[in-house]
Parts: C-alpha cells; sequence; structure tokens
C-alpha cells in the first residue's frame, strides 16, 4: 500500500439532526463547538431555510417574541449572546426589556449555526440537507434515515428536533370545505379577504393574539371573532422586581390543588411593589421537577382545571401586542367568547357557526366567511398522521406519552421504545418532551436541552481507526461516512436499492368480499410489526374480520374509508369499540365521527407499508384512491373493472370523475394493480394499463361524451342509501345502536 495515499486515522461518526428549527439548529450549533474527534453533522430540514421553523419564519414585522431580548440568548452560559449580535447587526436601540419581531431572532439563530461553523474544527462537518425524513430504521449499530427524495442515510446518532406540529381542527370544522378553513400558521392564512368580512378564530391565546395583530397590519376592518373553552386571553408582559424562591421541591405537595394553594397563598400576601408575574417566575426554576413529581391522576387533574388558566399567565405577550387586542376589543372589532363550537353549516359564501355559551349554556350563532384555527400545536403522537411519526411507532421506536404530549424520553432525551428500552441511537428535545417535563418549549429550556444533548452526544460516540484517505474531511457526497469507512468503493449503492432491501419487506394483502353489496374489504399488513389496516370495512362482516385478524396473528391498526358509502354501513364504530384501532375517513367528508381525516398527497405508514391518498372525486365530491407500496391501487367507487361507480347523487359529478381517472389514476404505471370496491360479475384484479384500454367507460371517450353517457345512466338510487348515509357519517355508529336495540 502506498503510505503517501492511505494512513490510519479516526473515522469519522456521523450524527443526523432531522429538523432544522430552533432546536436543530442549537443541537448542531453546540456540537460544531465543541466536537474535538471527526464528526459529520446532517441537518435535515424540508425548508430551504434553517433556523427558524414556524415561530420565526415569519415575514410580519408585528410578530414579537414573548420574551424581552435579554432573556433570549441561545446560550445558556452567555446570557448576552442575543443582545450582543442585535448590537453588532444594525440593532443598537434594543435593550434587554424590548420584545424584538420573530424574524429578527430567526435572522440570529442562523448567524448564530453559521459563526458556529465556521469556527469549528476542521474535521468537523455540517451539510444541510433539504429534504424531509419520512421514515426510520435501526440497526445494530447505526440508523438507516429515509428521505423523501429516495436517498438514505447511514448514520451512528440521530436527533428528534420535530418541533410542533399544526393542531387537528375540531371535529364540526373539519367537515368544512377547506377554502374557508385555514390554519392560522399557514402562509395564506389571512389573505384575500374582503374589508367587510366576518371571520371567526377558534382559540384565543398566542395565535389568536399573531393572527389579530397581522390582521390590524393589513387593514382588515371586519368583525373578529373569536372563541375557546375558557374564553381566557393571554396576560401582558410588565417588567417587575425578581420574587424570592417559595416553593421547595422535596418538601411541595403532589396535588394539583396543593400546589394551587402555595401560589394562591403568596400572591395574598404580596406587597404594593410586588406583582403577581413575579410569584409565576418564581417557579419556573423548578417547574420541571415539580411537575415529575406529581403523580399521573394528579397531573390529568391539573391539565382539567389548572391548565388554561396557568398558560394565560405563564404565557405572555408584549405591552405592544396587548394593546392592539384592547384597541380592538374596545372599537367593537374583536368579541371573544368562552364556549364550545356545536355546529358549522356551510351556507352560500358563509358559514353559519353555533356556539354553546359556556355557563349559560346558550347558543350563540355567528354567520362568518372564514374561519381560523388558532388551537396551537398538535403534540398528541398517537394521532399524529405524519410518515416519519408513523414509521417509529410502527416499528415500536417510540411510546407516545401517557397524557398525550409528546414521547416519553429518558433524563438525557434519549426515546423509549414501546417496550421501555432506552434507545442509544434516537434522541430528541424540546416539545416531544413535553408530557415528560411539561416546561419544555421556550428558548430557556430548549438551549439547556441542546447544550445537554450535544455533550451526551459527544460523550458517547466512539471515532474507531480505519484505513481511509488523507482528505477525509473534504469528502462531499450524499453518503457521509458510508464512503469514508468503505475506501475501497468506488461508488454507492443507489438509496432506491437501499429503500427496496431494507423497507419492503412482503407485504400481507387480503381482498374480503361482502355478498349482498358486492363489496370488496381489503385487508392490508405489515409482517414484521404485524399491525393491519383495514380499508372500505363493512359492519355485517366484522365477525368475519376479527376471525381473519386473529388468525394471521395481527392487530388491526385502523380502519381507512375510500369514501361515504350509500350501499352499505361501514364496520368502523364497531371494530373501533372491540380493537381500540383508528377510524379514518376523508377530509370533507360530512363524517363527525373520524379519528384522523385524510387528504390528497397525505402519507399513512404502517411498519414497511406506505400508503398515499390520491383525490379523486365525481363518484363523492371527498372521495380518495389509495395507492399502497406504488403496486396496488385501491380505488374505491372512482374506478371499476370495466366501468366506474356513478356520479349522480352524493354530490357526484362527471367531469371531476373523468378528469380524476384520466389525469391522476391514467397517469399512473401500467402494471400497477386496481382493485376496486366493488364487482359484480366475480372480478377481482385488473391492470392501469388494462383500463386505460379496454374500460368502455372511459376509453376512446373524450370528456364531454363521458359526463353525457352519465348523466343518462338512469340508475336507481341504491336500496340501502336513506340508512347507510346518514349512519356512515357518524362511522356506523347510528344504525347499529338501532340494529341493537331492536
Amino acid at each position: 500500500m502506498n503510505n503517501n495515499i492511505f494512513h490510519t486515522t479516526s473515522s469519522p461518526v456521523t450524527i443526523a439532526i432531522i429538523g432544522g428549527g430552533l432546536s436543530g439548529s442549537l443541537v448542531a450549533a453546540n456540537l460544531l463547538r465543541h466536537a474535538t474527534t471527526p464528526l459529520f453533522i446532517k441537518l435535515i430540514e424540508r425548508n430551504s431555510e434553517v433556523g427558524r421553523g414556524v415561530a420565526y419564519g415569519t415575514s410580519v414585522d408585528c410578530h414579537l417574541l414573548n420574551v424581552p431580548a435579554g432573556k433570549m440568548s441561545a446560550f445558556a452560559d452567555e446570557p448576552n449572546h442575543f443582545l450582543n449580535w442585535l448590537h453588532s447587526n444594525g440593532h443598537e436601540q434594543v435593550t434587554a426589556c424590548t420584545f424584538v419581531p420573530r424574524r429578527v431572532y430567526g435572522d440570529y439563530v442562523q448567524a448564530t449555526l453559521k459563526a458556529a461553523q465556521e469556527k469549528a474544527s476542521g474535521n468537523v462537518q455540517l451539510e444541510k440537507i433539504v429534504d424531509e425524513a419520512i421514515a426510520i430504521e435501526t440497526k445494530s449499530s447505526s440508523t438507516i434515515i429515509y428521505l423523501k427524495s429516495g436517498q438514505c442515510l447511514d448514520v451512528q446518532k440521530a436527533v428528534l428536533a420535530l418541533g410542533n406540529f399544526p393542531a387537528i381542527l375540531p371535529k364540526p370544522i373539519a367537515n368544512l370545505n377547506q377554502q374557508y378553513v385555514k390554519d392560522a400558521w399557514a402562509s395564506h392564512a389571512i389573505a384575500d379577504l374582503n374589508p367587510e368580512d366576518a371571520i371567526l378564530l377558534v382559540g384565543t391565546g398566542l395565535t389568536m393574539a399573531d393572527t389579530i395583530v397581522a390582521l390590524r397590519q393589513q387593514g382588515f376592518a371586519g368583525k373578529i371573532h373569536a372563541v375557546s373553552r375558557h374564553g381566557l386571553m393571554p396576560c401582558r408582559h410588565k417588567s417587575t422586581p425578581p420574587y424570592p424562591a417559595f416553593i421547595n421541591v422535596e418538601t411541595a405537595p403532589k396535588t394539583a390543588r396543593g400546589l394551587l394553594h402555595l401560589v394562591r397563598q403568596e400572591l395574598r400576601i404580596l406587597t404594593q411593589e410586588q406583582d403577581w408575574r413575579s410569584v409565576i417566575d418564581a417557579i419556573r426554576p423548578v417547574t420541571q421537577q415539580l411537575w415529575q413529581a406529581l403523580p399521573l391522576p394528579e397531573q390529568k387533574r391539573f391539565l382539567r382545571h389548572v391548565k388554561a388558566y396557568w398558560e394565560v399567565h405563564r404565557h405572555r405577550i408584549a405591552e405592544e401586542i396587548a394593546q392592539t387586542l384592547d384597541a380592538a376589543m374596545e372599537s367593537g372589532q374583536l368579541i371573544h367568547y368562552a364556549g364550545r363550537i356545536q355546529s358549522c353549516q356551510q351556507l352560500e359564501n358563509t358559514i353559519e357557526v353555533k356556539i354553546c355559551q359556556r355557563g349559560t349554556h346558550k347558543d350563540i350563532v355567528l354567520r362568518v366567511n372564514r374561519i381560523i384555527n388558532c388551537t396551537g400545536a398538535n403534540c398528541d403522537y398517537r394521532r399524529l398522521q405524519y410518515p416519519l411519526v408513523a414509521s417509529l411507532q410502527e416499528q415500536r421506536l417510540i411510546r407516545p406519552n401517557s397524557l398525550s404530549m409528546g414521547i416519553d424520553t429518558t433524563a438525557n432525551g434519549a426515546l423509549i421504545d414501546a417496550d421501555g428500552k432506552a434507545s442509544q441511537m434516537l434522541y430528541t428535545l424540546g416539545t416531544p418532551r413535553k408530557g415528560n417535563l411539561w416546561e419544555t418549549t421556550a428558548v430557556p429550556e430548549i438551549r439547556v436541552q441542546a447544550a445537554n444533548l450535544a455533550q451526551e452526544l459527544l460523550k458517547s460516540i466512539k471515532p474507531h481507526a480505519t484505513a481511509g484517505k488523507k482528505d477525509w474531511g473534504l469528502a462531499t457526497n450524499n453518503w457521509g461516512s458510508f464512503l469514508i469507512q468503505s475506501p475501497v468503493l468506488s461508488s454507492p449503492p443507489s438509496a432506491q436499492e437501499n429503500l427496496s432491501s431494507l423497507r419492503k419487506p412482503v407485504m400481507l394483502f387480503r381482498q374480503l368480499f361482502d355478498k349482498e353489496s358486492s363489496t370488496y374489504t381489503y385487508l392490508i399488513a405489515d409482517p414484521e410489526t404485524k399491525t393491519a389496516i383495514l380499508v372500505d370495512s363493512v359492519l355485517e362482516q366484522v365477525e368475519r374480520d376479527l376471525k381473519v385478524l386473529q388468525q394471521l396473528d395481527l392487530t388491526l391498526r385502523y380502519c381507512l374509508e375510500t369514501h361515504i358509502h350509500a350501499d352499505h354501513i361501514t364496520g368502523i364504530d364497531r371494530l373501533r369499540s372491540l380493537t381500540g384501532c383508528f377510524g379514518i375517513v376523508p377530509e370533507n367528508s360530512a363524517a363527525t365521527c373520524a379519528d384522523q381525516y385524510i387528504g390528497d398527497g397525505d402519507i399513512l405508514q404502517l411498519g414497511s407499508v406506505q400508503i398515499r391518498a390520491i383525490a379523486t372525486p365525481g363518484h363523492t365530491n371527498s372521495h380518495l384512491a389509495y395507492l399502497v407500496n406504488d403496486t396496488h391501487l385501491l380505488t374505491g367507487d372512482a374506478l371499476f373493472i370495466g366501468g366506474c361507480g356513478r356520479t349522480d347523487f352524493q354530490n357526484g359529478d362527471a367531469g371531476a370523475l373523468y378528469d380524476a381517472v384520466t389525469q391522476k389514476l391514467f397517469a399512473l404505471p401500467e402494471d400497477t394493480l386496481v382493485y376496486p370496491a366493488h364487482d359484480y360479475q366475480g372480478r377481482t384484479v385488473s391492470t392501469i394499463g388494462e383500463e386505460k384500454r379496454w374500460n368502455p367507460r372511459f376509453a376512446g371517450r373524450t370528456r364531454s361524451q363521458f359526463i353525457e353517457q352519465m348523466n343518462n345512466l338512469n340508475l336507481p338510487k341504491p336500496k340501502k342509501i336513506s340508512e347507510a348515509v346518514p349512519a356512515n357519517q357518524q362511522c356506523g355508529r347510528v344504525l347499529f345502536a338501532l340494529d341493537y336495540q331492536i
């Protein structure tokens, strides 16, 4: 061997950070600052800019930090780091008490990461990858991360810096046409409003405050209604002297009531110079310890009875923001309510919303042009329908917290799997730890967790000697340490080859038939995790389905519908009560019973099985087809073998069906297998190629010819339509209850 080319050196360890918002950026910055041995850091962020996330990605200058600048340093051991950066970057007028725009803080996080990268040791490399992690697989000594682009990364450690997920719409709102309902975090949430419009904000916390100041900045003069269960608005910040510590963690009460009594006791003895804010702030250093000392029933009691009041006093807003809210209320533009949304009805160009007022139980009826979801983040990992989270859960790599807040972790942030075992390779910080820590979403907590986690990672990695090229630090490719640890390999295998070999064991696929309605139900399962999903179940066949699941030793995880059926009753509600599975129905389907709604492009992950929803309106206006592992297409009633579903009821539209089938389904590879929801001649499967060429409803027909054909079918209504549709809008619950009583 030529010693001028090869020598023995330390091979770099690779750490992946999934999520490039505040949490991920601070972990990366701390690794860059403190690593002294060879290290590759892969920072994976689906947006082009790192360091911003949802909170600091806003472009609205009136969106201010909820904490003064003097308390927002990225590093606990350098309390003036943020202030110094501000003064060096054109913000000399800012003081420690200033509430600066969140956009500016995003600039600071980016600059902090860049500075750490520039000052890092020469053998420490950072690569920013603009992509989305969709699955993780752990091996004995490494972790495989699969990206949406098709790439995969082989790393030694992975940090899940996932931040906040958008809130789920309350059920009465989820069934509305989405052109009337917006998420407050979306950039278009308040776009295209007319000056005279009326809007409803669901939620009255910090997200509501952000939305209102943005509305007023853009000159919106219409009526703003806001509703939450308690109707509480955020309190304002006020500069106050510090208050001495008054709670001893070791002797503190172990009940929510006892802790509340202690706080109220302090508030009663305040002098005129003191303020309640100082009392709340004095609890901050011990909040995590107090939370962890509470038994689970007491934590639940706190969440039920105290949380809403704690949130508005603990998470306060800048005086400038408070003045904007005051002005909106004083002018009559903003009206807020305490109550629950009972129903929403879509009228012509407006939505009628009925609110049951808290306390009086009187109905308040509003007519609005838009509803904006301001309910904050969703951190219930049992209900999150994101590919990465689904992958982690199906492989039992995470254990959702019993309070429905995040996932369980050890003290150092290591994930605890479904069997209670701490991971040696997967870690997290911030919001995912909320159930364990409670106080974990603000900068002071995240910066400490990021620093501690970086130190933990650096202590746990052990570079090993290997023969490699001297210029390993200059290597740039998508496989990082894989190439370096294998210097004799001229080129890496393709990511798709690895995905094929690692992620696609044989899928279990069963086609089940109900003779009375000629309905096909599909059982799809991952043989490794032994979890299953049923698509288009039939109430009368529930016992059959349970027997098949038992025979195959499968756990039913999901019941999925292609649409609201008119010819049979779904078995979702009964299966859900018997197995604990989740019921999932298409969004905008007028179903109020679902655990989760699914829309076009959404991906449902079941271990190695990936199911992608494809909007195929026409038979009904909310119909979905499902592409399973890119090979099996469940077409529902959109496409049959040699036919298609009718379009003369349930908001059917022949033109929309023609477009969906010819532009979406027929665009799939011709060898894609077609599995319909019905067949009346005993046929079981076809292919896209066959249907394109020989389906008499579509082959050789123009759009107008197809519409004319469908409009002249003159078919009788399905026998069960009057009972099936309303029952299926309740996931089969209504009819099953009536049958049981009879």
